[in-house]
C-alpha cells in the first residue's frame, strides 16, 4: 500500500513524467516551449532568502490531511516551468490538482529536475526552504491519501503556488485549494 500510495504522490510532482500510475489516467500533453537552462542559472547559487510552508488539505467532513512523509518542491519560474504549472494547474499563480484529473507534460525536459529543490515535509506537513536566491519561484507539494481502507483509490492532489522571495527576506506559503 504505501509504495502505491508513494508512486501515486510522485505521479503529479517533478517526477510528471516518472510513468507512476494513478488509478485514473490524466492525458498527457505537450509543452510547446523549450527548456532554456539559462532562465534559471539565476536560481542554481545560495541565496539569503527563505520559504517555508505547509501544505495541506481538508476534505468535506474529513480531517485535515498534509504532505507529512512526502516532500516540497521549489523550482525557479521560467517560461518553460510557466507553461508546465498552466497545463496541471490551469493557471500558473496558484492551483490545485485532484489526482488523476490533471494534463501532465509528456515532453518534459530531461534537464528540468536538475533545477528542482526538495526538502521532505514534516509530521504537520511544514517545509523549509533556507539559502534561497532572490527571484519568482514555484513552491509544490502532493496531499495524497486514501480515504478508508487499503483498497481504496489515491485521493488529494497537488498544490502549487508561485512566490517572489526577495534576498534577506521569508516567504510563507500554506498550499491548499
Amino acid at each position: 500500500m504505501k509504495s502505491a500510495l508513494r508512486c501515486a504522490a510522485v505521479a503529479v510532482a517533478v517526477a510528471l513524467a516518472s510513468g507512476c500510475a494513478t488509478s485514473q489516467p490524466a492525458q498527457p500533453s505537450l509543452l510547446s516551449l523549450p527548456f532554456n537552462a539559462a532562465d534559471v542559472a539565476w536560481s542554481r547559487g545560495a541565496g539569503t532568502a527563505t520559504v517555508e510552508g505547509r501544505a495541506a488539505l481538508t476534505p468535506a467532513g474529513g480531517a485535515t490531511r498534509t504532505c507529512a512523509g512526502g516532500e516540497a518542491q521549489l523550482f525557479p519560474a521560467s517560461p518553460y516551468a510557466a507553461e508546465m504549472m498552466r497545463m496541471v494547474f490551469g493557471n500558473d499563480a496558484r492551483g490545485f490538482a485532484p489526482v488523476g484529473s490533471a494534463r501532465y507534460p509528456a515532453n518534459m525536459a530531461a534537464d528540468f529536475p536538475a533545477t528542482v529543490r526538495r526538502i521532505g515535509c514534516d509530521a504537520e506537513g511544514r517545509f523549509r526552504f533556507d539559502a534561497v536566491p532572490a527571484g519568482r519561484w514555484y513552491v509544490f507539494s502532493n496531499v495524497v491519501y486514501r480515504a478508508s481502507g487499503a483498497d481504496s483509490d489515491p485521493q488529494g492532489g497537488a498544490l502549487m503556488q508561485r512566490v517572489d522571495v526577495a534576498e534577506g527576506a521569508r516567504a510563507d506559503v500554506l498550499l491548499a485549494p
